[in-house]
């Protein structure tokens, strides 16, 4: 059978119900593991850049071997490749994220002020909740929240609507620094400037992964 790969669907769902109605039980948490690895060698065609060599011969390799091992080598060479990218998005900020510029955000307000911005021309997830916050109501419910979400996403559409949740999160987070005047954990800025480009599974991984760093960063100031 020939392997159809996450950039053949039109959302990640349909990916899902593909892998879920055509590959046998046994098999699909290879499959799974292996549409991660191409979701990943898509983005960084889509960087400019080449899927690193050592990735690629690795993947190589594990296709040779067998079950269970096969997955769980998938699985930690998905781990080693999402942070290889982590690295690379880092690396590729924009020249006015660079510490040696004069024009970077230096301070506390200045850092999230310049990602704010960011997030509510480039994140259309932020920016969803940005609306949904700043619109008349008296108050803020959860499940007016969980109406809104529905109405402008749809039912089936449940990763978007936990990333949306999320960022709504990080909204929260990003106020409570703000209002400290704390500086964001190292590498946390660049994580967050580039959440929305993840796709799949990936994104929420990253998302959970920094708005924990954000919690613990912040809980330490409180009980320093």
């Amino acid at each position: 059978m020939t392997r159809k790969t996450p950039s053949e669907f039109t959302s990640h769902d349909d990916w899902l119900s593909y892998v879920r109605r055509e590959i046998d039980v046994s098999d699909q948490p290879y499959a799974l593991a292996f549409g991660r690895v191409e979701l990943f060698r898509s983005f960084y065609g889509m960087q400019g850049h080449e899927f690193p060599a050592p990735f690629a011969t690795e993947l190589e390799r594990i296709g040779e071997t067998h079950e269970p091992e096969r997955t769980a080598a998938l699985e930690t060479l998905n781990k080693a490749i999402l942070a290889n990218l982590t690295r690379l998005l880092a690396d590729q900020s924009p020249p006015g994220l660079s510490a040696s510029d004069p024009l970077a955000p230096r301070t506390s307000h200045e850092q999230i002020h310049q990602l704010r911005s960011h997030l509510a021309q480039k994140n259309p997830y932020f920016v969803l909740w940005t609306v949904y916050k700043n619109g008349e109501r008296k108050q803020l419910t959860a499940e007016d929240w969980h109406q809104f979400l529905l109405q402008q996403l749809g039912t089936e559409c449940i990763e978007e609507i936990e990333f949306t949740r999320a960022m709504a999160e990080l909204d929260k987070l990003l106020t409570l620094f703000h209002h400290e005047n704390r500086v964001l954990p190292g590498l946390s800025f660049e994580r967050i400037w580039f959440l929305h480009s993840l796709r799949g599974p990936e994104r929420m991984l990253q998302t959970r992964a920094v708005l924990g760093m954000l919690t613990a960063e912040l809980a330490a100031c409180t009980s320093a």
